[in-house]
């Protein structure tokens, strides 16, 4: 049985417009699948006819498993922004990897199919389909974990020796602030720049590099939506930026936005 987890925005842009459309709830795993899984999620929305939402999603450091009308799909990791049109009405059940989590399913280097979108069935085989005709036809989706929990453990894999520590590394990139580059992160971790970057390409599939940005750009969004009033240059020191033009360069590019126009946004849009 699985349990609702804290909820999290890092990702969602402007996550309060967002609520006023779709509804999120997120579970835990059962734990014997805790070192691959991060999290289950489901979106719900049910929206007039003749409207729509569009929703735009900064990725994070994983690979997803997701059902949505009958259909199971991997989305692998990808540096470029999610957008979603939610129409009419719909839900989507998905399974969010811890981002070295799922490397022993793919048994494969995971960045020959990073940024890819494909069918699940490649690496579940035909009973991901069987699990996406049971979730389509249910009235939702929240309570579909153990069906889902059944195909992943049906694949019958453990972790490698560097899932958990890589998935221990992308954790401590999150937390720690001051990890701001690849050569300190690898002498944190007592090996050489190169191995770190071979480690991270086959099992996490973009450069450590790509993953300390993601998560410092997920933070100050997620400072400026919390924030009443955001000071820039402080919050670049903050996150270890050199100056506010570079947090600002890197956050425009990522959000598609200036942060001073994110914050405004932000500050329109009523709390839920």
């Amino acid at each position: 049985m699985t349990r609702p987890s804290d909820q999290d925005t890092r990702g969602i842009i402007d996550p309060r417009a967002g609520f006023e459309h779709f509804e999120l709830t997120r579970h835990l795993p059962s734990p014997d699948l805790a070192w691959a899984v991060d999290r289950y999620w489901v979106v719900r929305w049910d929206m007039p006819d003749g409207e729509s939402f569009e929703q735009r999603v900064i990725p994070h450091a994983a690979v997803h498993l997701v059902f949505e009308d009958g259909a199971a799909t991997i989305e692998a990791i990808s540096p470029h922004e999610f957008v979603r049109r939610l129409e009419r009405r719909g839900q989507v059940f998905g399974v969010k990897f811890r981002p070295a989590g799922f490397r022993p399913f793919l048994r494969s280097r995971v960045s020959a199919v990073a940024g890819q979108r494909f069918a699940a069935s490649a690496v579940f085989g035909a009973a991901a389909g069987d699990v996406a005709r049971e979730l389509a036809g249910a009235d939702d989706v929240n309570g579909s974990a153990a069906a889902v929990e059944a195909l992943l453990r049906a694949r019958d894999v453990q972790p490698l020796p560097a899932t958990g520590p890589l998935n221990a590394v992308v954790a401590l990139v999150v937390a720690d602030r001051s990890l701001t580059r690849v050569d300190a992160l690898a002498e944190r971790l007592g090996m050489s720049t190169r191995k770190l970057q071979r480690l991270f390409a086959d099992h996490v599939g973009l450069s450590p590099k790509w993953v300390i940005n993601r998560c410092r750009i997920h933070e100050a969004a997620e400072l400026a939506m919390r924030r009443a009033s955001v000071d820039w240059a402080e919050l670049a020191a903050e996150l270890g930026y050199s100056d506010q033009s570079h947090l600002v360069r890197d956050f425009t590019a990522t959000v598609g936005t200036s942060p001073e126009q994110y914050t405004r946004r932000a500050a329109r849009t009523p709390a839920g």
